[in-house]
């Protein structure tokens, strides 16, 4: 049975609502300076007090619109994940709105340095693993989910007699003796999410090369327990798994 969707019960009142209203009773009041103040001296004061107020009232209005709209704009580029960013204020013009716009610039700066930096270790320890993965000297293959495709190192290059290192996920499925093996695959990287020992036929489509082997699925995960890289520890029916 479906569930209602539930209806939002919050007033919705936008503060422009309440922020135009004094410009409207200053202009109000001016009026009412006109048509009632009958001497001129007190005529002209009162329509400088309102006119300077209606003044401040268009700058506020401008100033807090415009760094509402920046500071928007701002939040949604940080969403997005572009942190090369920051608020462009009025050079000439010191005020609270500019303390605010220099701190948002500089927790941009920081975020854009520490994502930098995430970048670099992530990228070296990426390197450092695909360094250590070329001379490994067991046969292992190397599941990267992001980029789907699977890497092979020396030894098992050599079991299947190519010298091609990397296949993708889309061209392994499609190798008809490879059913089996792309299911178990699949299933412990997805549902189980944990090691697994399995056996099934692995074909590649470089000269029809096909090895029923031993597999040990070990299983990398991110923080949100999602697997991201796997190793397949491989070995062949008659071989010694320490081999």
């Amino acid at each position: 049975m479906k569930k209602k969707k539930e209806r939002d019960k919050s007033f919705k009142l936008p503060l422009k609502i309440f922020w135009f209203l004094p410009g409207l009773i200053g202009f109000g009041g001016l009026i009412t300076v006109i048509l009632l103040v009958d001497t001129l001296p007190l005529l002209i004061l009162a329509l400088a007090i309102t006119l300077l107020y209606i003044a401040l009232w268009i700058y506020l209005t401008l100033r807090v619109f415009r760094f509402n709209k920046r500071l928007t704009n701002y939040f949604r580029r940080l969403l997005s994940g572009d942190f090369s960013t920051g608020i462009h204020d009025i050079s000439w013009i010191d005020d609270e709105i500019t303390l605010i716009t220099h701190l948002a610039t500089r927790v941009a700066e920081h975020l854009d340095t520490y994502d930098a930096l995430r970048a670099d270790r992530t990228a070296l320890s990426l390197r450092a693993l695909e360094v250590l993965f070329r001379r490994a000297s067991r046969k292992i293959i190397m599941a990267d989910f992001d980029k789907s495709v699977f890497k092979f190192t020396k030894p098992l290059q050599h079991a299947f007699g190519v010298e091609q290192d990397t296949f993708s996920f889309n061209v392994i499925e499609k190798q008809s003796n490879n059913e089996r093996f792309y299911r178990q695959f699949m299933l412990a990287a997805i549902q189980e999410g944990q090691e697994k020992d399995f056996t099934a036929t692995l074909e590649l489509p470089i000269r029809e090369s096909s090895l029923e082997l031993k597999f040990k699925f070990v299983p990398i995960k991110d923080r949100s327990e999602k697997v991201r890289i796997a190793f397949l520890y491989v070995d062949k029916l008659e071989d010694d798994p320490d081999d």
